[in-house]
């Protein structure tokens, strides 16, 4: 026959679910900055990766040598012009 004996404190630790309780919102805060983190990544390649010249830090599609004198509806620079 087996017996079982149950401990005599009755009641939760209250140090060990204080110590629970703030790691649980470490992790929920680190889980939070990490997605911030990492939606910012996303949305900075996505509006980049349409980016195939890019001149003064500004992103143009498209870009042609049209010389001094040609139309150029966008930025001329050294007789390139830069347009999307």
């Amino acid at each position: 026959m087996c017996i079982v004996v149950a401990s005599s404190t009755v009641g939760s630790d209250q140090v060990s679910a204080r110590k629970l309780g703030h790691a649980s919102l470490g992790m929920s805060i680190a889980g939070i900055v990490v997605s911030v983190i990492v939606i910012i990544i996303i949305v900075v390649w996505v509006r980049t990766s349409g980016c195939l010249y890019s001149y003064n830090g500004v992103c143009y599609r498209h870009y042609k040598y049209v010389g001094d004198y040609d139309y150029c509806s966008g930025v001329r620079s050294n007789g390139y012009c830069y347009y999307n």
